[in-house]
Formats: structure tokens, C-alpha cells, sequence
């Protein structure tokens, strides 16, 4: 699962020709809210020619759509040869997850839910087929509530938005900050750590950094996590006591799942 989700336009050459090198686990191409009306064509012209030649390896890469119909349409065509991971939907909801069948196209979907009525459908269409993830669309999502941006405000439609992707078994990502301020951007990636989220947008490679490390589990966290599996093997036993704690079978699983992840990211003092 990947950490950051780094958001570039489709209709900038030099953004394609580097998505490799700003250290993003994902890349979403933007042919919605950073391309003009006017610039959709080039943005899906130049994105064509650029993955039919130029496909990263070891980068997944998707396509955040226009929700609209016809755009959507022109959008999907597009990318019907394109060996990507995914699109990303915006405005998710029923209404626009039955647009996105209706073309028959048959990528894994990301969904945005930025609005009330995808909030108050996020359970459902969390389940739905063809959907691998939710994002949460923050800006979006209190323009149409008119609420002012600040943890209390998000705590609801986080965690809201956490526990449908978790019973449906999908990857649950956070929304981007979008100042440029990395002491911000810090405080806002901890409090979505903190309830449980793995993964987060960003809006510029400058973020990307910040947010890999912040969702990597800490030096603390991982000898913690050694000492149980070690404790667990030596013993063989799924209950017991470590440094005065009571330990048992789903510790022992979240400890594992932790060692998991930090060698998938090359994490120190884990082989």
C-alpha cells in the first residue's frame, strides 16, 4: 500500500517527465480540478503519449477523471490502453459511480468523497465492486458544508470514511493539506495517523517527504513490535506477558502487520 498519493496535472510535460524522481509512492494525474476546461485535450493527449513510452516501473500510477459525463466519457477513452492502476473518481457517490458503469470501462476505482451525499453513501459505496479506495476530499467537502477546516471539523468525516474502507477491505486515504507550510502539513498527517489512516495526498513534491516518513511506523513502535514476534516465537504461545502488558493474539497480529510494512519500506533494524 502506498504512503503518498502526489496529485500532478496532466497537461504539464516537465511534471510527466519527473513523476518518477519526487519519491512518491503513487502518482495521480489530474485531468479534473488542475486543468482548465480548455486544456482537457492536451492534458489527455500528452498524458497518452507520455505513459505509451515512459511507464515507471515501480510507481503506481492513476487518473483522477472529470466527474461530468461527457468529459468523463472523452476522459476514459483515452486512457482505455493505458496500462495504469486505476482512476480516481471525483464527487463519488451512487449517481456517479452508475456514470462511470455506464461507459463500460473496467479500471479499479479510487473514489473522492468530497460532498454530503458521498458522505452519507460512503458505507455503500465503499462496497462497491469495483471500487479499491476512498479519499477523503476535504476542501471540496467543507466548501458545500461551511465548515471552517481544523481536526475538530475533519474528525467526523475521517473517521466516518475509515470505517467503511476498513469493512470493505479498502484503502482508505487521507485528504492532501494544501498549504505549503510543513509544520501544518506535519499536525495534519499525525491526526490522521493517529486514527488510523496509512496514506495521504499530496498537492506538491515538496510535501512527499514529510508525508513518507510521517506514515511510517516509528523506531519506537517497531522495537516494540520485535520484541513481541520474538516473545511470540520463542514461547509459542498467543498469550503472555511483555514488559508488564498483557499480550495476545491481535497484538501480536498488529505486530507482525507493522514489521510487514517497514520492510516494504526499507525501514532500519528490520531485515
Amino acid at each position: 500500500m502506498a504512503r503518498s498519493y502526489l496529485f500532478i496535472p496532466g497537461n504539464v510535460p516537465r511534471m510527466l517527465q519527473n513523476m518518477d524522481v519526487f519519491d512518491a509512492d503513487a502518482v495521480i494525474i489530474d485531468f479534473e480540478d488542475a486543468v482548465s476546461l480548455t486544456d482537457k485535450d492536451e492534458a489527455r493527449h500528452l498524458t497518452q503519449l507520455f505513459l505509451r513510452d515512459h511507464l515507471p516501473p515501480s510507481l503506481d500510477i492513476y487518473v483522477r477523471i472529470n466527474s461530468d459525463a461527457q468529459l468523463m466519457k472523452d476522459d476514459l477513452i483515452a486512457l482505455e490502453t493505458l496500462d495504469i492502476q486505476g482512476i480516481v473518481l471525483p464527487k463519488c457517490d451512487q449517481d456517479t459511480l452508475k456514470e462511470y458503469e455506464a461507459s463500460q470501462a473496467n479500471f479499479r476505482v479510487i473514489g473522492i468523497i468530497e460532498t454530503p451525499q458521498g458522505m452519507i453513501e460512503v458505507e455503500k459505496t465503499a462496497m462497491h465492486p469495483c471500487i479499491d479506495g476512498l479519499i477523503l476530499g476535504a476542501e471540496d467537502l467543507k466548501k458545500e458544508m461551511g465548515f471552517t477546516r481544523s481536526s475538530q471539523t475533519l474528525y467526523y468525516p475521517r473517521q466516518r470514511l475509515l470505517y467503511a474502507a476498513k469493512a470493505a477491505n479498502i484503502k482508505a486515504i487521507d485528504t492532501p493539506f494544501t498549504h505549503l507550510d510543513e509544520s501544518g502539513l506535519s499536525e495534519d498527517a499525525c491526526e490522521a495517523a493517529a486514527l488510523g489512516y496509512e496514506s495521504k495526498c499530496a498537492i506538491h513534491p515538496n510535501q512527499v517527504p514529510t508525508i513518507n516518513q510521517l506514515f511510517l511506523p516509528s523506531e519506537a513502535d517497531l522495537m516494540a513490535a520485535l520484541k513481541i514476534v520474538k516473545k511470540h516465537e520463542q514461547t509459542n504461545s498467543m498469550r503472555f506477558s511483555l514488559d508488564g502488558k498483557m499480550i495476545d493474539k491481535p497484538v501480536i497480529d498488529a505486530a507482525k502487520q507493522l514489521i510487514e510494512k517497514s520492510k516494504r519500506y526499507g525501514v532500519k533494524g528490520v531485515l
